[in-house]
């Protein structure tokens, strides 16, 4: 009833074969897409900052030990997920703060500079937020002196 010469069936064949491996190339690439992040439901981390504890450049001893604060805003009361960026590189735990109705949390961190015999420290500090949103404080830069 229906015949194909053997040329034309290889030819029928090849084509369905590019077809079908073309179709599940398609498939998988679509699959391999990133999915487009959800916007955070309910508060989210609106703002963060840092601020050092004291301000000028009197000599102090070192290694110093300076203890940095930073503040997280949020537009709601929620727990944040936060953690420190330096200019050392350091890995610094995640840590996590409550914030109330005040939509705002003070958090601090002391960090250990300088050694023995330096003579000028200069540093950098940034705070990130990790959860419910990501944040990242612009760089608090500072230096002091050693005696």
């Amino acid at each position: 009833m229906f015949e194909l010469s053997k040329a034309k069936q290889r030819f029928a064949l090849a084509v369905l074969s590019i077809f079908l491996l073309s179709g599940s190339i398609a498939a998988q690439s679509a699959a391999a897409q990133p999915r487009p992040t959800r916007p955070v439901a309910g508060p989210k981390v609106t703002a963060v900052s840092v601020r050092p504890h004291k301000t000028g450049v009197t000599p102090i001893p070192c290694p110093a030990s300076p203890t940095l604060y930073g503040t997280i805003y949020t537009n709601g009361a929620t727990s944040v997920k936060y953690t420190w960026v330096t200019s050392d590189g350091k890995s610094w735990p995640e840590k996590t703060v409550k914030v109330t109705s005040t939509k705002m949390a003070g958090v601090n961190v002391t960090w250990k500079l300088g050694k023995p015999g330096e003579k000028n420290v200069k540093a950098w500090i940034q705070l990130q937020t990790v959860d419910p949103n990501p944040m990242l404080s612009t760089k608090m830069s500072f230096e002091f002196h050693c005696k």
